[in-house]
């Protein structure tokens, strides 16, 4: 009667190897999925925060074009505030207001590099983004011109981003 079980025994003793295995195969992919850079953002929003950076700097430039045109003789804002529409709004929550009060989700934003032509007209501007906190809410500086290109510098300096003009990938 020895025999019988004992042949039993060793069935189940593999199937729960098996199953042991297969475990271990299991959890070790899990982890490579949820480690891996590609599956979430490795610098915890940092992506998020460089995102929202540079849909303001374009959202900034279609303000300042409407700034221009509705202010022919003074050329563009060289303020941010200036920049604010003249309509009245409804909403309890003003996204623009809240974008020219020059911080936005990690970044601080400001008009630079202001030129005015001899006439007093302001022909040229430049609008930079820099982390707020460098390595923590972002990584890079962005920064934009009349021209309405993006750029960037990968040291967060916003004097180096207006000079170097390195254009964001499309």
């Amino acid at each position: 009667m020895n025999a019988p079980s004992s042949g039993l025994e060793q069935r189940n003793a593999k199937g729960w190897k098996l199953w042991a295995k297969l475990l271990i195969v299991f959890l070790a992919l899990f982890a490579v999925l949820v480690f891996s850079p590609s599956f979430h953002d490795k610098y915890f929003g940092v992506a998020q925060n460089e995102s929202a950076a540079v849909g303001i700097l374009r959202k900034l430039n279609i303000l300042e074009s409407q700034y221009v045109a509705a202010h022919p003789n003074k050329g563009f804002a060289c303020e941010l505030p200036l920049l604010r529409l003249s309509e009245k709004r409804d909403d309890t929550y003003d996204t623009v207001a809240a974008l020219l009060a020059g911080e936005w989700n990690g970044y601080k934003f400001a008009v630079v590099g202001c030129v005015a032509d001899a006439d007093g007209i302001v022909t040229h501007y430049g609008v930079t983004a820099v982390p707020t906190s460098p390595g923590r809410t972002g990584i890079r500086a962005f920064c934009t011109d009349q021209s309405g290109q993006l750029f960037y510098d990968s040291e967060a300096s916003a004097t180096q981003c207006m000079a170097m003009r390195q254009g964001l990938p499309d």
